[in-house]
């Protein structure tokens, strides 16, 4: 039985785009998406499909090096087709920790999910999420716009051990950069050997210079404990191996 997905004639499939553990519709709209992309010639850099950021895989994942006004240049797009479990709060928090922004994309069965998402996200952010939709039988494509880290607001961490999460295919590297923090206005980056349980930390000085990485003295090593207490905050994301 041959499978027919009714595409708008404005809409076009991206040949090189793989068919992973996902619906045929599914792809369809990924296919599509990534297409819009790869021929806008204000996009350079990678696109890439089924793509991990930190443990999670992104529907889409772009690292470019150009793109046009009001787009990052790292970024991830995560499509919705149906009603779903899926904690899309939560999965926004951990692309955003690991440096990219994100667009969220549903189709028109997903409504209630794009509803309860923007509802979500409302609650962290300092004007409304303006989120994506498609319909490709409608030939319906819009992205919103991206949610970034400067517009976020970060809830507070219930496991300050959490900020040190290294992801599972980095645990081999002999230095992780945790990204910036900061402890009463000072700024400062923390850096981890996988598999220890130490902190070297990096000071910012007048002018953007910093430090060259210390192991953090005693009083400043139970991190995760002084994140939990609201004492140090997270002000940069996470930067991964240099």
């Amino acid at each position: 039985m041959r499978l027919v997905i009714d595409i708008h004639p404005t809409l076009q499939l991206d040949p090189n785009v793989e068919r992973q553990n996902e619906s045929h519709h599914h792809w369809a709209i990924k296919s599509v998406i990534v297409n819009r992309l790869r021929s806008n010639p204000s996009y350079s850099g990678t696109i890439e499909t089924e793509k991990k950021t930190s443990d999670q895989i992104a529907d889409i994942r772009c690292q470019l090096t150009n793109s046009p006004p009001g787009v990052p240049h790292r970024f991830v797009i995560e499509i919705e087709t149906t009603a779903s479990n899926k904690d899309r709060l939560q999965s926004t928090i951990e692309h955003l920790r690991f440096g990219y922004s994100i667009y969220w994309v549903f189709e028109p069965a997903a409504m209630d999910a794009r509803l309860e998402t923007e509802g979500r996200l409302r609650d962290h952010m300092r004007l409304p999420p303006s989120l994506g939709i498609v319909s490709l039988p409608n030939g319906e494509l819009t992205l919103g716009a991206p949610i970034t880290w400067e517009e976020f607001q970060f809830p507070p961490p219930v496991m300050g051990s959490h900020e040190f999460y290294v992801p599972t295919y980095r645990r081999s590297a002999s230095c992780y950069n945790h990204g910036d923090f900061s402890d009463d206005g000072e700024r400062f980056t923390v850096y981890g050997c996988p598999g220890k349980n130490e902190y070297y930390i990096s000071r910012y000085l007048e002018g953007g210079q910093q430090t060259l990485p210390q192991l953090a003295p005693p009083h400043e090593r139970d991190l995760p404990k002084r994140i939990e207490r609201g004492k140090v905050k997270r002000v940069g994301p996470v930067r991964g191996t240099p």
